[in-house]
């Protein structure tokens, strides 16, 4: 079960998942001289505005990623990226904080995964999926405009799968030595392909809510700047807020269990976020949003003979950096395919290690978030670290302020989660921390 020079590999789903795979299929098939058929089947036209062309996702991007596509001469045009984030600022009620790291300037970008939201007057295609699936294609990879609407996989490992696609009168299906399952989370094809039998499950998931609310390039530049501000204000039901700055919009991000256009009005009228808006800014009748799911726990069994299942319908990060989880587990498993094979068995050794690498750091992910809810649930613990982390600031060089970068760290997603809990377990930090509480306290017991 070998992929071999005219091999036939379907697609489903056109996201960075799905190009990224083909991209580095490419890449190793030309390391093996050998040439592959390679088609991208998705209904979805990531070049139109609106839910029509959106892919549900804040749209930033690390700078690890962003790297990583450059590395591999993938360049993202000025037109595509929104804004250049040189900072985060954590909000609470006990107060703020301006985080930034000197080896990361401007380095998180932010972008639309569609056209844009519904009724904005960007011209031109400023799409990052687009951008993605348009360099694959003048690459010899074929694009159906079809959504994938079932797959048959092989009754003998000598038969190829098959892939139906389109309905009614444009139904058909093609052959495929290997389909790749890039379809997602929030697609139909994750809980059909469930029912097939041959023991994959998706992973659980929790609910999110983007909107795109217009404010204008100059109030964006003035009130956000070049900052994802992030909020811990304890609003009930909501685990995790934040409003990331584009061009002439701000993508307002909200997850729990059971967020909604009432959580975002909590969020938007909440005096820490009242003040950074005019005083006059009303949220429009109208406005482009979405209720995608977030995955919250790894996926059970994600390959089958001449099938891998990839991106968030596989592993993905918990919270943090879905867009580089996709690039991680399109890359294995282009890489346990062109190698190794395409039998189930092949995947299990050389692709399935990467999930499970995915799934045993964010296990570490869950302790972290559970501890950081618990930290920030009040204001004198609240209060206790970001004086300590301000104190930080003024006193150390950057490279030596250790609360500083656990905070970055925690916001950013820039490192595994492991070292961050290695990072938030150094007898340093705690120290820190403590002395500047135990002073603050003097002083104020002091002065009583």
């Amino acid at each position: 079960m070998k992929l071999r020079d005219g091999s036939r590999i379907a697609i489903i789903g056109g996201g960075p998942a799905g190009s990224l795979f083909a991209h580095f299929a490419l890449l190793l098939a030309k390391e093996l001289g050998i040439g592959l058929d390679i088609t991208i089947y998705d209904g979805k036209s990531f070049s139109k505005p609106g839910a029509r062309g959106c892919n549900m996702c804040a749209g930033v991007i690390a700078k690890s990623y962003a790297d990583y596509l450059r590395a591999t001469g993938i360049e993202l045009p000025p037109e595509v990226v929104q804004r250049k984030i040189e900072g985060y600022w954590l909000e609470t009620p006990a107060g703020s904080i301006y985080l930034n790291h000197e080896l990361e300037p401007g380095g998180i970008l932010t972008v639309y995964r569609g056209n844009g939201p519904r009724g904005s007057s960007y011209h031109g295609n400023i799409s990052f999926d687009d951008h993605l699936l348009e360099r694959v294609r003048q690459r010899g990879v074929r694009i159906v405009p079809y959504y994938a609407t079932d797959m048959k996989l092989p009754k003998s490992p000598d038969e190829p799968a098959r892939v139906l696609y389109g309905r009614g009168e444009d139904a058909e299906s093609a052959e495929a030595d290997l389909v790749v399952g890039a379809f997602g989370l929030n697609s139909l094809m994750a809980r059909h392909v469930a029912g097939m039998g041959f023991g994959y499950r998706p992973p659980a998931s929790i609910k999110a809510f983007q909107a795109e609310v217009p404010l204008g390039s100059d109030d964006i530049q003035t009130r956000f700047g070049n900052a994802i501000h992030v909020y811990a204000l304890r609003l009930p039901g909501v685990k995790f807020s934040a409003i990331t700055p584009k061009h002439e919009y701000l993508t307002v991000t909200l997850v729990g269990a059971k967020v909604g256009e009432g959580d975002m009005a909590s969020l938007l009228n909440h005096p820490l976020v009242r003040r950074q808006l005019p005083s006059d800014w009303e949220l429009p009748p109208s406005y482009c949003h979405c209720g995608p799911r977030v995955a919250a726990s790894p996926s059970r069994q994600p390959f089958a003979d001449r099938l891998v299942i990839i991106g968030d319908a596989s592993d993905s990060r918990l919270y943090k950096n879905g867009l580089e989880s996709s690039l991680i587990t399109a890359r294995a498993a282009a890489e346990a395919a062109l190698k190794f094979g395409v039998s189930a068995e092949s995947f299990r050794e050389h692709y399935y290690p990467t999930c499970r690498a995915i799934s045993r750091d964010s296990a570490y992910g869950k302790v972290i978030f559970w501890a950081q809810e618990l930290f920030f649930g009040n204001n004198f613990t609240t209060g206790m670290l970001l004086n300590a982390a301000r104190l930080e600031q003024q006193r150390y060089q950057m490279r030596e302020q250790l609360l500083n970068e656990l905070l970055w760290s925690l916001l950013t997603g820039n490192r595994p989660y492991k070292e961050i809990f290695l990072m938030s377990v150094n007898p340093r930090v705690h120290f820190r921390t403590l002395k500047k509480t135990a002073r603050s306290l003097w002083r104020k017991a002091s002065r009583d």
